[in-house]
């Protein structure tokens, strides 16, 4: 193994662990604003609710986004369709 291939290696698994440290984020957040649609739900409050099942939905089709270019890039193949 070379020294290029030890950086090459060394890169790629920077890169992950930083992939993963993002995606516990986003699925910490995504449970935060699953907990507050609860709590609206409780109180009562549709517009909150509905307000926050709606951001609920765009963060997850943008997460999609995300996760389809990483692999589009990782592949180096388009996957839209």
């Amino acid at each position: 193994m070379t020294l290029n291939d030890i950086d090459d290696m060394e890169r790629y698994m920077e890169h992950v662990e930083s992939m993963r440290n993002a995606e516990r984020a986003w699925l910490d957040e995504e449970m935060e604003i699953e907990m507050m649609i609860e709590t609206a739900q409780e109180d009562g409050d549709d517009g909150a609710s509905q307000y926050l099942r709606s951001r609920l939905h765009i963060m997850r089709l943008v997460h999609e986004h995300c996760i389809r270019n990483e692999f589009e890039h990782l592949l180096g193949v388009g996957l839209s369709t």
